[in-house]
This record gives C-alpha cells, structure tokens and sequence, in this order.
C-alpha cells in the first residue's frame, strides 16, 4: 500500500470512528433549508433568535436532537431559509 493509500485509509478510519461515535454527520441538502454547523458556545436558544424562529421549530427540523439543551459543535442542524 502506497503512503497516499494508507493515509485515505487512515482518514476513513477516523471519520468512520467519529460517526459510530456519534460524531458530526453532514446533512443532505433539503429544498427551503439551510445547513448550519453548530460552533461552540452555540444554544439552540440563540440560533433560533439569529435565524428568526423557534427552539421549537428547530427541534422540529431536526428530530435526531433528543435533548434540547445538548447540542455538539461540529453538528448540523437544518434551518429552515
């Protein structure tokens, strides 16, 4: 295996590890929305007020959010737009 093959190989390795453990998924792009990445420090709270909508509404976009008051940076979120 060449150097450049085994690093594509390493590099699929982490980002397989990084999404069994629950790490950032990219979303598939959805007609009316957009793709926002979650960045430290951010509360659903105060993305909903940068975006003119509720936590409600983006709990409702994104049903894979289970608890509102934890949100991981690198995560995406889908606002409607």
């Amino acid at each position: 295996m060449s150097e450049f093959e085994n690093m594509e190989a390493i590099e699929l390795k982490a980002e397989e590890m990084n999404e069994a453990a629950g790490g950032a998924k990219k979303l598939t792009p959805k007609v009316g929305f957009i793709i926002y990445q979650i960045k430290k420090g951010d509360t659903l709270s105060r993305i909903a007020a940068a975006y003119g909508c509720t936590v409600n509404d983006l709990l409702k976009w994104n049903p894979r959010i289970t608890n509102k008051n934890l949100i991981i940076a690198g995560d995406y979120l889908y606002i409607r737009g």
